[in-house]
């Protein structure tokens, strides 16, 4: 065969496999979710799997059920528990809202004769820039209601659509099942059909699978002990929907930087505005203490000598795949800045040699 036929040939084979590629992407986008969060599970928790076959002597598929169980049990029905929970407490959310932002106090302090309105009008003096509180209030009203009922119609659409969601945590039950007990064959075929090393490719798994269980089991630890004792403080302090804004800190907690401040801060604000000077500031410092101990103490601890990324980096991947994901994007974030940094490390090692 001349050189010729051999490069129509290569090219025709690629548009093929390209298309085919494609294909293969348009099918399966609907269950994108599913089986990507089945990729993460499955590669936390694979050292597991591995150790229930070895240490009870267990064939592949009965450690596969007993590891993809464990799971179910662990994480699942957890999370299916939370969603029912949250969804009923967002029926009050609105109303909570809309009532505590048109409290007298509240207002004269945001947009009254309090320090905060005070100093909006100082800084408008000085920079010349006129503030009409009356309609600030109102602009500020209107977007917390409006979030509210985001996160109010979001919850109620995820119970709803009770048929959609069975059917992707079937799929993704199946799928952590088929990685655990074909993971070895699945990783094989990869690594053939990618054109990089074996090596390059196992250091790119390694840091995939590490980075899974930083966000995963580190982050999540981490989150659960925020939210819950975060919310046991604003329990203390008075505040209803408790169960709601504990779920909400303990998602949180995983963007770095930023975390439970995000409810703690506005809830710390509110309370000075009503006038509850002392519990605010007891609120402050214990909510400000929890989240000091374990993002400087207990995660460090737990991670050990785990991945570890700039913070910083981390929150702009975190909010980038937010706004491409939704909240998936606080686990996809993470995974595609590692796998770019382990793809930028490898270029440096291997190839950027070969261009000086």
């Amino acid at each position: 065969m001349s050189s010729a036929n051999e490069r129509l040939n290569l090219r025709l084979f690629t548009l093929a496999f390209t298309i085919i590629i494609g294909v293969n992407l348009y099918v399966f986008k609907g269950m994108f979710h599913s089986l990507a969060f089945a990729s993460i599970m499955a590669g936390t928790f694979y050292p597991l799997y591995n150790r229930i076959k070895n240490r009870f002597k267990l064939g592949p598929e009965t450690a596969s059920a007993v590891a993809t169980t464990i799971i179910v049990i662990l994480i699942v029905i957890p999370v299916i528990f939370i969603i029912l929970q949250v969804s009923k407490e967002t029926v009050s959310l609105y109303a909570n809202v809309r009532d505590g932002l048109s409290m007298a106090q509240v207002r004269n302090f945001l947009f009254g004769d309090g320090p905060i309105a005070q100093a909006v009008l100082a800084i408008s003096d000085v920079t010349g820039f006129e503030v009409n509180l009356n309609e600030l209030y109102g602009a500020i009203l209107s977007k917390a209601q409006s979030y509210s009922g985001k996160v109010f119609g979001t919850v109620n659409n995820w119970v709803s659509d009770t048929i959609s969601f069975l059917f992707n945590f079937l799929i993704m039950i199946l799928a952590v099942f088929t990685l655990f007990l074909e993971g070895d064959k699945l990783k094989a075929f990869f690594f053939k059909l990618s054109p990089l090393p074996d090596e390059q490719e196992q250091i790119i798994l390694e840091k995939f699978a590490q980075m899974n269980y930083v966000t995963l089991i580190c982050n999540g630890l981490g989150g659960i002990i925020q939210g819950l004792l975060a919310g046991l403080g604003l329990w203390l302090a008075g505040f209803e929907s408790i169960f709601l804004w504990s779920t909400v800190m303990v998602i949180l907690a995983f963007i770095p930087l930023l975390g439970i401040s995000i409810v703690t801060i506005p809830a710390t604000i509110y309370l000075f505005a009503t006038g509850n000077h002392t519990i605010a500031t007891l609120f402050f410092l214990y909510t400000s203490a929890i989240a000091l101990f374990v993002e400087n103490w207990f995660k460090p601890k737990f991670m050990g000598k785990r991945i570890k990324v700039n913070s910083l980096l981390l929150l702009f991947y975190i909010i980038a795949g937010m706004g491409t994901f939704g909240m998936a994007g606080i686990f996809y974030g993470p995974l595609i800045c590692i796998i770019f940094l382990t793809m930028v490390d490898i270029f440096q090692e291997y190839y950027l040699p070969k261009f000086s």
